[in-house]
């Protein structure tokens, strides 16, 4: 009975062979078919992944292939799964590289961002998007543009103007700063979230009335105002009966700080859910709660109390949280709701400006293609995107986004409905890219059936990453963490936490280490008067460092975590100045940190601005001191005239340089100042001139302008770290996907939720009136938020807080494979110290106080092993060997030479016949080698014309005419038609006795199956001819093609000569 086709998912925890699943799962497909990579596509999130999958699949194939004992798991799974005979998959193996090596543009692994781009590249027609369309990945830069164009545009009549204005006030009277540039950009991002784009559109329509969110105020502060002045009438009664009755709050019970507080409170516009206290219960309870037993007033008080303060008192009660929660509500709208205003015309102009610019948003294509298959035919867009695809494969699918599961699950359905398996892999635990807009629960809620299709549900559980009590003490803590946050969640809804025990339910794992290994420790840092609890941390940190390469653990084997950047220089500072340890980080690859880059960086700061003495120091100082390796400190540079001290060839030609176009002038300098001199400068010296290369494509050469990009973005840029021998300090965020032997993880104390002073906007959509005028409103994440009509946002954000930092967690812990050391602190409420403590109290039967005091520790500690050199069976596993790379900057000798294409301009009268004969040729080749069709040729007459090729207008009307003349032989006139797949010009690849060849024919078209090759002569006919185009063919038989024909096109004669292998 056939298979019905299904959605495989396997959900995958740390360390439990994702990559060598998803590489079986892609090699099946290609056993059973080698030329079934045409119709896969596999994609990740990330270059690096997309490397990763490729050279994995690759090197499997060929390991398979020659039986290379270390592919022999590879090879097991595979014939066991397919039911085949080893022998036939290594056979299988051998063909279908060799397919794919022949035909690698079609082996399609790629990033979600580079398939999406790739979508919109051929809906540009259909999309109205201009031929030339630039695709921009950075948000960032885009922003700025559009935020300092919008400002420049404003003048006294500009409404924004208006609303800026109202704007600062606002942080005026909050005690904020006035200076709103920055708060605007950094607000203005969210125009790239997803939940702004999804709804945004009825957003800006509402908001194209001018008025509407001026009115919209002013109606939320009139029920504000109506509620808190309703609030404080219940503070004046009170005021009132006691001054009726001769009394003043003071002489109630506990005077100010008694029951007087709470209608003070009141007074002052305070109606949250802890005005009520055990003092208010106690007063709603009795009137004898009232007084003091000891109060001269006591019968009055309690008399009053009974009469008239306690039915006070709870229709204030009864009133105080229903006008809360519109108070609250009112308040978390109007905090945003200029921003908002702002936000609607910096999306405008960033779409002015993308217009104006023919750019295109990375950010967008999600977004256009989702309105494209929502709103149009599904089936259109896929005929043009996806029409070969059949099975697609996804790998860390957790931190897909909700637009781009929508957008893949109508590809996924496409190839289910035409009987191809598809797959998914990803781990819920692992997702920690939400500020990307991944959503783990889009992974959680895949159950049952996608549709009519059923979804087959694998989870991974053996861990091959860790040692067996490194696995144990995951397990247990994890299971113990879901149960305390579950526990938090009862205690503030009542209900327990369903979503995060699902997100958990597979966290246990399977050891696949036989012996009991691995050394886990968890200290808590306690805050002491002489020594704060950061300063403690690091000696700690370092201290330990010290022990465990005494003990025979490696630095190169150590890795030290962090949840912040911002913890990574303290760290790196103290182990400068207090260990002999060599700390590696990311800050320390930027290009800033190369020497060689800084003194061509300060070159320009000096002949930008001669006037800037400190870059003229630094010029100076690094010349001397690290370039010439002479004595000279910076006192001397300055006491002295700094000129001196710095290349003669750079004072002499400073106007010459001035004009220089960037480039060149940074070659100049790199000269002047002997660069070459320096060592180990070269990995930033390529990367910072590529890096200038680019900026060069979309910039004008102009120092100061690039000076500010090298101070806000390029300064940062850092080249790959390699093998250094060192201490690897890096985020957790940037440690997922890799392992090390030891991981040390200190600041193990972030918040559950958000960072205090740090805002962290939710967008909300109420359904309650008058609240939900707008479609989507900005909210500030807080506690109010419980009490208001965002409730139920709030809950929601709260779990996937929760989530997010359980999930750095387990990142974290789950990058051991040895040893996981931890410090925290036991001061912290509701973060992940206080979650850490709780959970290890649970798991190890331990008080909390007793945790505190001694270091929790399961294990002995795992040493570094000597790594043994195994000779590689598998040339494609070799490890890459680094190559000596040394720059220099050669002065070149330029001589003006003449153009062979203006020879025409100074030829004598007598032109040479057979000359001209040659160039007609040359011309019309370069004509039927640049076009698609027929229709394309009077564009490409006019672009040789423009490069000077042409030297006149009669020149090109006669190669015109001479081109339309041969492209009427009927055969000819269909190679020049609408429908082909073509490769103009294009080389094919092959090896030949060990050595690499290429071979490149005029034209290969491909329709339905059939393949044309086709090659250009000009000249009398040579058998020579037709034997290179026989062998054309026979590279494109070995690359699977089987339809195949060769002609050779005599153009002057205009006759064909078809090609056969046969002859």
């Amino acid at each position: 009975m056939e298979k019905s086709p299904q959605l495989l998912v396997y959900k995958a925890s740390a360390g439990s062979g994702k990559t060598f699943t998803l590489s079986v799962e892609y090699i099946k497909h290609l056993i059973a078919d080698p030329k079934a990579y045409r119709n896969i596509l596999a994609v990740t999130f990330t270059n690096k992944a997309t490397t990763e999958m490729k050279e994995r699949i690759l090197n499997q194939l060929y390991g398979i292939w020659i039986q290379d004992r270390d592919s022999d798991a590879y090879l097991k799974k595979i014939a066991a799964d397919l039911q085949m005979e080893e022998d036939a998959v290594r056979t299988a193996a051998g063909k279908a590289l060799h397919t794919i090596i022949h035909d690698y543009s079609r082996f399609r692994v790629e990033t979600i961002d580079s398939f999406f781009q790739s979508v919109m590249r051929n809906l540009a027609r259909e999309l109205e998007l201009g031929a030339n369309m630039d695709i921009e990945l950075s948000v960032g830069d885009v922003l700025n543009d559009a935020v300092d164009a919008m400002i420049e545009k404003l003048d006294r009549h500009s409404l924004v103007l208006y609303w800026l204005l109202e704007y600062i006030d606002e942080r005026i009277a909050n005690d904020k700063r006035w200076d709103v540039s920055k708060e605007i950009k950094r607000f203005g991002r969210n125009i790239f979230d997803e939940e702004y784009v999804a709804k945004g559109e009825k957003l800006r329509t509402k908001l194209k009335d001018k008025q509407a969110v001026t009115a919209y105020s002013k109606e939320l502060k009139a029920i504000r105002d109506e509620a808190l002045e309703q609030m404080k009438g219940f503070a004046e009664q009170f005021e009132g009966v006691l001054e009726v009755n001769g009394l003043v709050p003071n002489d109630l019970i506990r005077g100010a700080s008694g029951i007087s507080s709470y209608f003070k409170k009141l007074a002052a516009g305070k109606t949250g859910e802890d005005l009520r206290n055990k003092t208010v219960e106690d007063c709603l309870e009795s009137p004898e709660k009232w007084s003091s037993k000891s109060s001269p007033n006591r019968d009055v008080i309690c008399a009053l109390a009974a009469s008239e303060l306690m039915p006070l008192l709870q229709t204030s009660e009864e009133f105080r949280p229903k006008n809360n929660r519109i108070i609250n509500s009112c308040e978390l709208i109007l905090n945003h709701i200029n921003n908002l205003r702002l936000l609607t015309n910096i999306d405008e102009e960033v779409r002015i400006q993308n217009q104006e610019h023919n750019r295109f948003l990375l950010s967008d294509t999600n977004a256009l293609l989702h309105s494209l298959i929502r709103e149009g035919d599904p089936s259109f867009v896929f005929e043009k995107i996806g029409s070969s695809i059949h099975t697609v494969m996804i790998d860390e699918f957790q931190d897909t986004s909700r637009m781009q599961w929508e957008n893949f699950r109508l590809l996924l359905l496409e190839g289910l409905s035409q009987g191809a398996d598809s797959l998914i892999v990803g781990d819920v635990k692992q997702s920690i890219y939400r500020w990307r807009s991944g959503d783990w629960q889009i992974l959680n809620g895949l159950k049952g059936r996608i549709e009519a299709f059923p979804v087959n549900i694998q989870s991974l559980s053996t861990n091959y990453r860790s040692e067996s009590n490194v696995i144990a003490f995951n397990n247990t803590f994890f299971t113990a963490a879901c149960k305390v946050l579950s526990d938090w969640h009862v205690e503030e809804t009542g209900v327990p936490c369903r979503e995060l025990e699902d997100a958990y339910r597979d966290v246990c794992q399977e050891s696949a280490k036989k012996m009991e290994k691995g050394f886990v420790q968890v200290n808590f840092v306690k805050e002491e008067a002489e020594e704060t609890y950061t300063e403690a941390t690091i000696r700690l940190l370092a201290g330990k460092v010290d022990e465990l390469i005494a003990s025979g653990v490696r630095m190169n084997d150590i890795a030290i975590l962090v949840r912040k950047n911002k913890n990574i220089p303290p760290i790196a500072d103290y182990f400068d100045k207090h260990t002999p340890y060599t700390i590696v980080s990311d800050e320390a690859f930027q290009l800033s940190a190369s020497l060689a880059v800084s003194v061509m960086i300060d070159g320009l700061r000096y002949l930008a601005n001669p006037g800037d003495r400190i870059a003229q120091a630094r010029l100076a100082v690094n010349f001397q001191q690290e370039v010439m390796q002479r004595p000279v400190d910076i006192n001397t540079v300055l006491l002295n005239n700094m000129d001196d001290y710095l290349p003669a060839s750079f004072l002499l030609q400073q106007e010459a340089l001035r004009m220089m176009p960037l480039y060149e002038l940074l070659e100049k300098l790199f000269g002047i100042f002997e660069l070459h001199r320096l060592e180990k400068q070269d990995a930033y010296l390529c990367a910072f001139f590529d890096a200038v290369t680019e900026y060069m494509q979309k910039h004008a050469s102009e120092l100061t302008s690039f000076l500010i990009y090298w101070d806000e973005k390029l300064a940062l840029k850092t080249i790959p770290s390699g093998e250094i021998e060192g201490i690897r300090i890096l985020s957790i965020h940037k440690s997922k996907g890799l392992e090390y032997h030891t991981v040390l993880l200190p600041f193990c104390d972030w918040t559950l939720e958000t960072e205090r002073g740090i805002p962290h906007l939710v967008w909300c959509s109420p359904d309650e009136e008058p609240f939900n005028e707008l479609d989507i409103l900005p909210v500030n994440y807080s506690k109010a938020m419980q009490a208001s009509v965002f409730q139920k946002e709030f809950r929601e954000e709260q779990l996937q807080l929760w989530v997010d930092n359980l999930n750095l967690l387990y990142v974290a812990f789950t990058r051991a494979c040895k040893n996981l050391i931890i410090w925290s602190t036991p001061q912290a409420s509701r973060t992940v110290a206080e979650l850490l403590l709780k959970s290890l109290s649970c798991i190890s039967g331990l008080s909390e106080e007793e945790l505190t005091e001694t270091p929790y520790e399961c294990g002995e500690l795992c040493l570094s092993e000597e790594k043994t050199a195994q000779a590689q069976g598998n040339r494609l596993n070799a490890a890459p060997q680094p190559i000596a790379l040394h720059m220099e900057s050669l002065e070149p000798d330029i001589e003006f030479r003449q153009s062979n294409r203006s020879a025409d301009f100074i030829q004598d009268d007598e032109e040479d016949k057979s000359a001209e004969y040659i160039r007609q040729g040359e011309l019309l080749h370069r004509l039927f080698s640049s076009i698609r069709i027929a229709s394309d040729l009077p564009s490409a007459i006019e672009e040789l014309m423009w490069e000077g090729i042409l030297e006149s207008e009669e020149k090109a009307e006669q190669i015109g005419k001479l081109a339309e003349w041969a492209l009427r032989n009927p055969q000819v006139k269909g190679w020049y038609e609408e429908g082909w797949e073509l490769y103009n010009e294009c080389s094919i690849l092959y090896h030949e006795n060990g050595v690499m060849q290429t071979r490149r024919p005029d034209r290969v078209m491909i329709k339905d199956g059939k393949v044309v090759v086709v090659d250009f002569k000009f000249g009398k006919k040579k058998d020579v001819y037709r034997k290179q185009v026989e062998e054309y063919m026979q590279l494109l038989g070995a690359m699977g093609y089987t339809d195949i024909k060769g002609f050779l096109w005599y153009v002057f004669a205009n006759e064909l000569d078809e090609v056969t292998t046969n002859d």
